[in-house]
């Protein structure tokens, strides 16, 4: 039986700043057809307070690596690399399309299933490009 509700990963990219004015708080949201990527900068004391929430859709071709990194007594790492980084250039610490995100304690459980998810996705989106392709070249014929 397919689960048909969204995953929700929540995340924080530290800051680069020793001050931590730019740290970034988010949820990562797997719906079938993309990711919502929700994200704020935290508030602090030369903000006054977090900014407004932001967002941004990712397709799942958009995707071009996905990896999680599980280290003993450190925090978990969900390491997403973009083929497009236009999409994410926006939000701060991520590094050409590359974004490191500290997964919250409480998407430990969640965090498990985003990798074969996110496989998943693109092949669907792999098969019906290849289905795609053969139907032009038989209407070519």
């Amino acid at each position: 039986m397919l689960n048909t509700e969204p995953l929700n990963i929540h995340f924080t990219i530290p800051a680069k700043d020793h001050l931590g004015r730019e740290e970034v708080q988010g949820q990562l949201r797997f719906h079938a057809e993309h990711i919502d990527l929700h994200w704020r900068m935290t508030g602090n004391v030369f903000t006054k307070g977090p900014s407004e929430m932001k967002l941004v859709a990712i397709p799942y071709p958009a995707v071009a690596e996905v990896s999680l990194k599980k280290r003993w007594l450190r925090p978990t790492e969900l390491i997403l690399r973009l083929e497009n980084p236009e999409l994410v250039s926006e939000i701060p610490g991520i590094e050409v399309g590359r974004m490191v995100l500290i997964i919250d304690a409480q998407s430990k459980k969640a965090i498990e299933k985003v990798n074969d998810l996110i496989d998943f996705q693109r092949s669907v989106f792999l098969l019906d490009e290849t289905n795609k392709r053969l139907d032009a070249m038989r209407a070519e014929s």
